[in-house]
């Protein structure tokens, strides 16, 4: 399945459509929040755990 990537309209004017109020202030907190985010996000260990996930554990005696 594949997700339409044509419109033209940014969040800012979805939410603006719905009646999300959106300033400058309240865009830039939030990117700071997502910047924060980007920061702890441990790719690495997030690797490894999913490797052990997936790695078949042998059967039990």
């Amino acid at each position: 399945m594949e997700q339409d990537t044509s419109a033209s309209r940014s969040i800012t004017e979805i939410l603006v459509e719905r009646g999300v109020p959106i300033t400058e202030e309240g865009k830039a907190r939030a990117g700071q929040r997502l910047r924060e985010a980007d920061e702890r996000r441990d790719l690495a260990g997030r690797a490894e755990f999913l490797a052990r996930l997936r790695t078949p554990r042998a059967a039990a005696a």
